[in-house]
Parts: C-alpha cells; structure tokens; sequence
C-alpha cells in the first residue's frame, strides 16, 4: 500500500470516493476502524477542552489511538485482499480469515480502552461538550458492532472460533451496553 494510499494521509473526499469506488477495498472493516478513530478525536476534543490530570492523561491516550486504529484500517484493506486471493486459491483461506479477523478484534480492543474515558468526561468533563462525549459513545457502539460482525463473517467457515476471537465478541454487548447508557442519559439531561 503506498503512502498516499493509507488513511492518514488521504483527505476525507478521497477517501470517500474510495470508499464508494466499485473495489473491494476499503470496505466495511476500514470503516468501524475510522468510525473509531473518531470517536477518539471527539474523547481527545472533550478531555481537551476539560480541566485536570485525568483529562490530559485521556486526551493523551485519545491521540495515541487515533493512529492506531488508522493503521488497523490500512491492515483491514489488505487482508481483506489477501482473504480475496485465497479463495482465488492463492493462499491458505483459514490463514487469511484469521488474519482478517484479528484485526477488528483489535478495533474492538481499543474501544474498550475508552469507556471508562467517556463515563468520566460524561460527569466530569466540559459541560459545553457533553453532546460531543454522547457522540463519541455511538460512534464507538457503532464501531463495535461492526468489528462483531467483520470478525463473525471471517470465522463463518470455522467450526469453532478461537478464544481471543470469542472472547472480543463476547465483550461487545457489556461495552455497548455502557455506551448506550452513556448517551441515552446525557440525552435525558438534554430534555
């Protein structure tokens, strides 16, 4: 994939005609790995705007994640590829769905990592931007399920799905469950 190409250093017009092209790539896995990315830069944005320790130390780990998960898009577009490929029959297709599936596992990974950021910034964080913190709670519900599913499609073929893979899906209802009451009770307060 060449610098141009990946998605820290596409605009987001280019990315969307991408995106929208006829190709496999980026697909549905680049898109929960972006949708997480900004729900980062809107954690970031909030801890920024808000007072102490705890939100510099959110905002730092905001940041960190944002260029984590842009790289886990690029992954995600190829090996996605490669996925193509195998069953093309150039390539071990077990192998590549593994591969394939890791990768939103990881996306899932980070989302979890803040959660206990938004509870915090939801009750402690600038008040101006509490619209922002219940965003940032979908787009991270929204993220999550979507990894779910690129894992799911990946392992259809398998008898049984290996533990990391199991245990990632298994913690997407309790996460989203936090997220959704995030939001929902800052919608509350917005009535």
């Amino acid at each position: 994939m060449s610098s141009q190409n990946k998605l820290r250093a596409q605009n987001l017009a280019t990315y969307l005609d991408a995106l929208a092209a006829k190709t496999s790539t980026p697909g549905g896995g680049a898109v929960a790995a972006v949708v997480a990315a900004e729900a980062c830069s809107l954690v970031a944005m909030v801890a920024n705007f808000s007072k102490g320790d705890a939100a510099k130390d959110i905002a730092g780990r905001a940041h960190a994640s944002i260029a984590n998960l842009l790289e886990l898009g690029d992954q995600d577009a190829l090996a996605f590829e490669t996925v193509m490929k195998a069953f093309k029959g150039e390539g071990d297709i077990s192998n590549a769905c593994l591969q394939a599936a890791d990768i939103p596992a990881q996306v899932i990974g980070i989302c979890l990592t803040h959660i206990e950021d938004l509870e915090h910034l939801s009750a402690q964080g600038n008040p101006n931007l509490i619209t922002d913190t219940a965003i940032a709670s979908l787009l991270f519900d929204s993220a999550l399920k979507s990894s779910e599913l690129n894992i799911l499609i990946n392992m259809k073929s398998f008898d049984t799905i290996p533990a990391d893979l199991k245990s990632a899906i298994n913690n997407v209802p309790g996460a989203t469950s936090r997220l959704q009451f995030i939001a929902s009770t800052i919608r509350t307060g917005l009535s």
